[in-house]
């Protein structure tokens, strides 16, 4: 395109069309790169004297699309520029009509012309003017559109989405509104098969209700994934629109996606107990409804982690409390769920109430202790201990197994510790080094530098005197020696012995903490020996960055655990019980004799000792000797 024609454009010089003698059709008609003619530029900047002024001498430029399929049209739509949208339908029209313009005035034309041809031109990605003025929000180019085409309303672009359905999605309500009022064939198309209303439930009360009263049959329409609009309200929680749907229509309640989920399922998903009260309100029986692995809407709050569904379940007067027990197509129940799933808080609620069953079993013949030992590795896992201790105080029992199958189970997969346990200790071994090294190199590096003047003194370090510098020469030695102790250490990760194998992993892991403390507090020590007199609130900063660190690194290696305070107590209080019954502890026997005397049950005397067997023995992997015989492969 000229220079002289780009820049009269887009600063809206009518003087230079009108004045400029020799301007023919050619010269007015050059492009863009992307196919903007000169009026495409004046449409998008709101230039109304120079768009008359093209229209006036090239009207054929009124319906030349861009290298995207828009027209002018769609530039003024999409910008919102009413005026030059008016412009253009009236010169549409009177192109139409075969009466060319006179003059540079726009004159009001009273016969009624269709323009629709224009307006209904649609660009690369199936967009009309409609579609562009609705993305823009643009209420008053709506209108003017749809007064001149009103089948505008409905059409739908290339994705099948229709004008209605972009307004929805945006919450345009007055847009919405405007179109609703159109036709009874108003088109409420959007992508992936869904409605107006699917986006409407996520945006807008007052855009589904208009939606609603125009065409009901929309809170029954299922998408692609045959999700309704009160899936897509259930799965936002939105309990006050969930409400609002119901009320129109309670069966759509009962509907279920392509996953057999129901909005009772997808209302425990996301744990809103409003939205469970309001949906059994309306549809009581839709607590039995199950999805496709034959889950109730307890199975999914328990594996959702959602405790407050769980909790009203159980506190309920109502046959809500019977889901507690109910299996899945694979037999497990909310429990076994809970159990996978790892969740204490979960699993000691359900064990409170006196109507769970901790002894069914699943399709596996698995009870939810079963499947706890099948989940436990080798290493220690405090965690499922504890679930498992639980477990056994609310009277859960294992399956009936052989216990030669569980002890061969064990020493088939020794092999697989160890080569876990060498990939451990491979990386403490780095760590070690490399912290060995740092204090090696720091002790001979020392801050401040040596005394090079001659005398006495010469070669000595020359804050020796400070004590930061005496805490530093301390502290780093300790690194240095922990850390050279690590490396020793883990030499016996690798022996055939188990217990050997864990405790020198264990004692390696404690000593490396050590180092790393001793390094930090080195670096702390140093740091402050050297600008403790010229700037010491840098020191003290320093010093509360690098202290920090080992208690960050520890919270966020622990603290994502709701059972790490009791891993805390395991390592720092050793009395769990007396060192001889440690000793003499055979989880197998302990098992079949608490079996045979009844101890698994809750209030008996003798289960807390049990239980802090349990605990403390976790750490020389009981959990291997109580592995499920069924998953012996």
């Amino acid at each position: 395109m000229n220079l002289e024609l780009f820049k009269a454009a887009t600063s809206g010089d009518a003087k230079f069309v009108r004045e400029i003698p020799g301007i023919g059709n050619a010269f007015l008609s050059q492009v863009t790169v992307d196919g903007n003619s000169a009026l495409h530029i004046a449409a998008k900047h709101g230039r109304m004297e120079f768009a008359m002024c093209i229209c006036a001498k090239e009207p054929s430029l009124l319906t030349l699309p861009n290298k995207s399929g828009d027209t002018p049209l769609h530039l003024a739509s999409a910008s919102g520029h009413l005026r030059i949208v008016n412009l253009f339908i009236h010169e549409h029209r009177l192109l139409r009509q075969h009466r060319p313009l006179s003059s540079g005035v726009v004159e009001e034309e009273s016969e009624d012309v269709d323009v629709a041809w224009m307006a209904t031109i649609a660009n690369g990605i199936g967009n009309t003017a409609l579609h562009a003025a609705t993305i823009g929000g643009h209420l008053s180019v709506v209108n003017l559109l749809l007064s001149e085409a009103p089948q505008l309303a409905t059409m739908t672009n290339r994705a099948g989405v229709s004008a209605l359905y972009m307004a929805a999605e945006r919450g345009l309500i007055g847009i919405a509104r405007r179109i609703l009022m159109e036709s009874p064939a108003v088109s409420h198309e959007g992508p992936r098969g869904q409605t107006a209303l699917h986006a409407a439930v996520l945006r807008s009360y007052e855009i589904s209700m208009a939606i609603l009263r125009i065409n009901p049959f929309c809170l029954t329409h299922q998408d692609a994934s045959k999700s309704t609009p009160l899936h897509f309200a259930a799965a936002s929680g939105d309990a006050v629109m969930l409400l609002l749907l119901l009320q129109r229509d309670a069966s759509a309640g009962f509907l279920q996606d392509e996953e057999g989920l129901a909005i009772i399922h997808i209302a425990a998903s996301v744990g809103s107990l409003n939205m469970i009260k309001e949906i059994l309100a309306y549809c009581p029986d839709a607590l039995e409804q199950k999805n496709n692995k034959g889950s109730n809407f307890v199975h999914v709050a328990v594996e959702k982690k959602n405790l407050k569904v769980v909790k009203y379940v159980l506190s309920s007067s109502s046959s809500a409390k019977e889901l507690v027990n109910e299996q899945d197509h694979e037999g497990n129940t909310p429990l076994h769920l809970a159990v996978l799933a790892r969740d204490r808080k979960m699993i000691r609620m359900l064990l409170s109430s006196r109507i769970v069953d901790p002894a069914l079993t699943n399709n596996s013949g698995f009870t939810p202790i079963d499947v706890a030992s099948s989940k436990v590795r080798i290493e220690v896992s405090l965690r499922m201990s504890n679930i498992m201790t639980d477990l056994i105080s609310y009277g859960s029992r294992f399956s009936p197994q052989r216990v030669d199958h569980l002890r061969n189970h064990l020493q088939r997969k020794q092999d697989d510790e160890i080569n876990r346990y060498r990939a451990l200790a491979n990386n403490l071994a780095v760590i070690a080094v490399l912290i060995a090294t740092v204090t090696f190199a720091a002790a001979f590096t020392l801050p401040g530098g040596y005394n090079s003047n001659a005398g006495p003194d010469e070669g000595m370090a020359i804050l020796s005197s400070r004590a930061s510098f005496k805490a530093f020469m301390i502290s780093d030695t300790l690194a240095m020696a922990s850390s050279i102790t690590v490396a020793l250490v883990l030499i016996y990760s690798g022996s055939l012995d188990h217990d050997v194998r864990l405790q020198s992993l264990m004692t390696a892991i404690k000593l490396l903490w050590v180092a790393v403390g001793a390094m930090s507090v080195a670096f702390v020590t140093g740091v402050y020996a050297v600008v403790e007199r010229d700037c010491k609130w840098v020191a003290v900063l320093v010093a509360l960055i690098v202290c920090s660190v080992p208690l960050v690194a520890f919270i966020i290696t622990y603290g994502h655990s709701a059972d790490y305070l009791s891993m805390v107590k395991t390592q720092l209080i050793p009395s769990f019980g007396h060192k001889e019954e440690q000793m003499d502890f055979d989880p197998v026997k302990l098992i079949r004799q608490a079996e045979r005397n009844d101890e698994f049950m809750a209030g008996t005397p003798n289960i807390r000792r049990l239980q802090m067997k349990f605990v403390k023995f976790q750490t020389v992997d009981v959990m291997d000797f109580i592995t499920p015989v069924s998953s012996l492969t």
